[in-house]
């Protein structure tokens, strides 16, 4: 199964700025004592690029054979490579509508997702951005599958605990950190094995 999602699309999101704006009304028919409320909603530049984007996602999504129930747990990497028109844009801003949009579409919870912009480039005529969502190396609190699985060889086999699914590894599992884990040179130890 593909653990690879590849993106290629020629436009850039809206910035952080132009996605969310604040509007206030005023509640509480009161006229001596008005209460203003504000609230946040979507500007028609975010909702348009949502629209465009979520329909070449789906689009890529059946093209690609990408199935969104890999994402369900653990974090995921988007390798992103930003073409900007300007060289005073902030690509950090492009982030939050770029995660929101790809949440239940292409990723399960945008949570999990950490983006990490690998260059910035830059076309006045052609901004754009090219990105690569696939899994993190990592397994929790373990560096790669090799230390999980050493650390399972080591501690787990043969422990009570494991064969009662082990609340320990669970959580070591879920990126928990805990006291009853011990790093030592680079490998983890379970202070609770037996």
């Amino acid at each position: 199964m593909q653990e690879k999602f590849i993106i290629s699309f020629n436009q850039l999101p809206p910035s952080v700025n132009n996605y969310l704006r604040p509007s206030a009304k005023i509640v509480d028919g009161d006229t001596d004592n008005p209460k203003a409320m504000v609230h946040m909603y979507e500007t028609k530049e975010a909702k348009d690029f949502k629209k465009i984007f979520g329909a070449y996602l789906k689009r890529e999504v059946k093209k690609q054979g990408w199935n969104i129930d890999l994402t369900k747990e653990g974090h995921w990497y988007l390798d992103v490579v930003f073409v900007q028109s300007r060289t005073n844009e902030d690509n950090n801003n492009y982030f939050k509508i770029l995660c929101d949009s790809m949440k239940d579409i292409v990723i399960d919870d945008d949570k999990n997702l950490l983006v990490r912009p690998q260059m910035v480039l830059y076309n006045a005529k052609s901004p754009s951005f090219k990105a690569v969502l696939h899994r993190v190396n990592y397994i929790g609190v373990f560096k790669n599958e090799h230390i999980h699985d050493k650390f399972v060889e080591d501690n787990c086999l043969g422990c009570k605990r494991y064969n009662r699914n082990c609340s320990i590894l669970r959580k070591a599992k879920e990126g928990r950190i805990q006291e009853d884990i011990n790093i030592i040179d680079g490998f983890q130890t379970c202070q609770k094995r037996g």
